[in-house]
């Protein structure tokens, strides 16, 4: 079930996997595709208005967002969501509603518990609707074997991979565990990490030792920028003929050249066979058991006055709590101690109530940090929508302006060609009516000289009599009288 909810999950995410187990297993069988990883899951409630049983998980992957049930199962892609809705229940100030606005149709989920892995539900559904091709890290995608570090963090955001503020807050888990989880990666081969340090004229410099290809290495580690810094480098052999001093919880290794000691804790018995195992030799500094007793171990007459009446002291206590012939006493002792306890108890729950409420006060102004954060966002978002719609529509009524103008012109063009044909065919038609003009005028010239008559009965027959002057045909042998009229008897 670690593809549900992860290497590191919080006991919400496992009580659910317990509780949905045999839903997730079919629904990872037929809902999730090969190509398809899971970025989170909560559980929800679906339209309880219809009276059916529709209470399941809601899940995140890295292609949709979906919701199983035992009679109900529904996809959606992250590309057919318009917008979301994220209000607190009416009926539970602890629950709150989530809206899914799918086209014109509107998807509602509710029973959602507030707490972190709902909220960092809501983070990664609002980035995966506007980024569905970029890549973000979950509290599930998330390998918690590997510390995000300063340097992984700048590579992440050189990427663009987004990183939820829950696995920020999950990640970091200790000092000890975060050096150890960064260092690790350095030295994948490192046969020891451990913490300790080199003290040199009586500073204390470092905080992890590390052993790796007859190196030792230290390093001084900084949880808050998470970064680790190299100090000192060692090869083996430096440490040979080094007295080992062991003690209850350290083992203090003596460099007898220098003076100057390496400090290890808890891991000072295998830091020693490791050196042992590569052949360099070491002395053993032997003690009696009681010299590893505090104020015995330095062997001053005066520490170990100190040590013996402390220890003297606390023997006395215990003999008399447990061994004390009045019991009166002894009751007195108990109650006051009972008080004591009881008193420090109501300390400690008064200091535990204020750091909760402290920490509630924190987290609401976060949450109201970060829920006006997302409505900047949104409104950013908006903003940069709207200013891309009326930059299209800009840009369209531009382009149609063109086209427009284009069309006016070539309709000009092609008016003003036709203009031209027109008063090309009216002047060739002109040209060729004044040329048939001519040739008739011509020819009209050449019959008025080429006719003739010669007598009245020869222009009678030729249906012409009586024939004017100026007419084809006219002599003046037919016009015997001189009148300008031949043939008219």
């Amino acid at each position: 079930m670690q593809k549900w909810i992860g290497k590191r999950p919080t006991i919400g995410q496992k009580t659910l996997v317990t509780k949905y187990g045999n839903l997730l297993q079919e629904a990872e069988i037929v809902t999730l595709s090969s190509q398809e990883s899971v970025l989170k899951i909560i559980e929800a409630e679906c339209d309880k208005k219809s009276g059916r049983e529709l209470k399941g998980v809601l899940a995140l992957t890295t292609q949709s967002i979906f919701f199983v049930s035992k009679h109900e199962r529904m996809t959606y892609k992250y590309s057919q969501i318009n917008d979301i809705e994220v209000r607190t229940d009416k009926k539970d100030k602890n629950s709150c509603v989530l809206s899914l606005k799918i086209g014109r149709s509107k998807r509602t989920f509710d029973d959602i518990k507030k707490n972190d892995d709902s909220q960092e539900f809501i983070e990664i559904l609002e980035y995966m609707i506007s980024n569905q091709s970029k890549e973000i890290i979950t509290t599930v995608t998330h390998d918690f074997d590997y510390f995000l570090h300063a340097e992984k963090l700048i590579d992440l955001q050189n990427r663009n991979v987004k990183i939820t503020s829950f696995v920020m807050k999950r990640d970091n888990l200790s000092l000890s565990k975060n050096g150890e989880r960064l260092l690790r990666e350095k030295h994948k081969n490192a046969s020891l990490i451990a913490e300790g340090f080199f003290q040199e004229d009586r500073q204390s410099k470092g905080n992890f030792i590390v052993l790796e290809n007859q190196v030792v290495y230290l390093y001084e580690f900084n949880n808050k920028e998470r970064k680790a810094k190299l100090l000192y480098k060692w090869d083996f052999k430096y440490f040979s003929y080094a007295v080992i001093d062991r003690f209850a919880i350290k083992t203090v290794i003596n460099v007898t050249e220098t003076g100057k000691s390496l400090i290890i804790n808890i891991f000072g018995k295998e830091f020693v066979s490791i050196l042992n195992d590569a052949n360099i030799p070491l002395k053993q500094n032997k003690r009696k058991w009681y010299q590893k007793i505090i104020g015995f171990r330095s062997g001053k007459w005066w520490k170990r006055a100190i040590a013996s009446l402390v220890y003297l002291l606390l023997l006395l206590l215990i003999f008399n709590t447990f061994f004390g012939e009045n019991n009166k006493e002894a009751n007195s002792v108990k109650s006051s101690d009972k008080t004591a306890v009881l008193k420090t108890e109501h300390r400690e729950e008064q200091i535990e109530n204020q750091s909760k409420h402290e920490d509630n006060e924190q987290q609401d102004n976060k949450s109201k940090q970060e829920e006006q954060a997302k409505k900047q966002a949104e409104e950013k978002r908006k903003k940069e929508e709207e200013a891309q719609l009326a930059e299209d529509k800009r840009k369209k009524e531009e382009e149609a302006r063109l086209a427009e103008e284009k069309s006016k012109k070539a309709e000009e063009a092609r008016l003003a060609e036709e203009k031209s044909k027109k008063e090309e065919e009216e002047r060739l038609a002109q040209g060729k009516r004044k040329q048939e003009k001519e040739i008739q005028q011509a020819e009209a010239q050449e019959r008025q000289t080429n006719v003739y008559y010669k007598n009245c009965t020869a222009a009678r027959q030729a249906g012409v009599a009586p024939i004017h002057a100026g007419e084809p045909g006219y002599a003046k042998h037919l016009d015997r009288d001189g009148d300008g009229i031949a043939c008219d008897r």
